[in-house]
């Protein structure tokens, strides 16, 4: 009440603390982001023709809002359970953030959303149509089902799907810019995978290799700690990152990638036997379960440390290590 704001305003607007928007005039431009996260509902509120991002954090309801045809920045809606009155604007230049929505079902997005898409507590996808492009990640990490699933053929950040358990239904985009976390997928059975990931792959639930084809292309970690056995595993010739294998208890029918920019785990093998190193790791080996180095073929030279049970060998020991074995 009272309050009297300019037309225009170049930069934020931080009315965080308002409860109703009643009586409030908002400029017709707002250049920054308007901060209206303690409203609830929309009553009374008429929002700029043109802003850069908006935060309605606690808004429950989109009855009776009307947003503005672009916002160049993101939309935060994280309280919102029902899509009942939501029109979105025609684009979004940064994230969108339905972090509370609990069906998607009449949700119609922009055909394009700059940033990130966080659909949090979907668990399944009766509806949902998702934009042609999303420039950030996409999150999705309640999806228990992937029936119905469509997604974009190129995301450019992450995609989580950390909760599905099965690739029942479950088309990938052809490449994820970022990440895939598909850790709670307990088979690869009819999974198949992205022909490029520049992130990490997390498949932590898988305890075997079956029907699993990596793509060629992984620029982070892959993520396979569950695993028991190597049966069936082709890796690429390279990884990005990190190769975490810390559930293998042996190394029969192991065939690690020539390259390994990161670290290789591979913690509960308890014999060296039949363990072929690749011809160049870029992090440290870390074999936590060994006792001993015999049967373990050290590279020469040996440019990174071994972790094992109660003693490691690295660049500095390791020839004091060949004398004291020579012997």
């Amino acid at each position: 009440e009272g309050l009297v704001l300019p037309q225009s305003i170049g930069g934020f607007l931080d009315l965080s603390s308002l409860t109703s928007a009643e009586g409030l005039v908002l400029p017709q431009n707002i250049g920054g982001y308007l901060d209206l996260n303690n409203l609830t509902n929309a009553k009374g509120l008429v929002l700029p023709q043109s802003i850069g991002g908006l935060n309605l954090g606690s808004l429950t309801s989109a009855k009776g809002l009307e947003f503005p045809q672009s916002i160049g920045g993101s939309l935060y809606l994280s309280s919102l359970t029902s899509e009942e009155g939501l029109v979105f604007p025609q684009s979004i230049g940064g994230s969108l953030y339905l972090s509370s929505l609990t069906s998607a079902e009449g949700l119609v997005f922009p055909q394009s959303i700059g940033g990130s898409l966080y659909l949090n507590r979907l668990t399944n996808a009766k509806g949902l149509e998702l934009p042609q492009r999303i420039g950030g990640d996409l999150d999705l990490n309640s999806l228990i089902s992937a029936k119905g699933l469509m997604l974009p053929q190129i995301i450019d950040n992450d995609l989580n799907l950390s909760s599905l358990t099965s690739a029942e239904g479950l088309i990938l985009p052809q490449r994820v810019g970022g990440n895939l976390d598909l850790g709670s997928l307990t088979s690869a059975k009819g999974l198949v995978l992205p022909q490029r990931i520049d992130g990490y792959l997390d498949l932590n639930s898988l305890t075997n290799a079956e029907e699993l084809e990596l793509p060629q292309n992984i620029g982070g970690d892959i993520i396979l700690s569950d695993l028991a056995n190597a049966e069936g595993l082709k890796f690429p010739q390279r990884i990005g990152g990190d190769l975490d294998l810390n559930s293998l208890t042996n190394a029969e029918r192991l065939e690690l990638p020539q390259r390994i920019d990161g670290d290789l785990g591979l913690n509960s093998l308890t014999s060296a036997e039949g363990l072929v190193l690749p011809q160049s790791i870029g992090g440290d080996l870390f074999l936590k379960s060994l006792t001993s180095a015999e049967g373990l073929i050290i590279p020469e030279p040996l440019t990174y440390t071994i972790h094992m049970n109660g003693f490691e060998i690295n660049p500095e020991n390791v020839e004091q290590y060949r004398k004291s074995k020579s012997k």
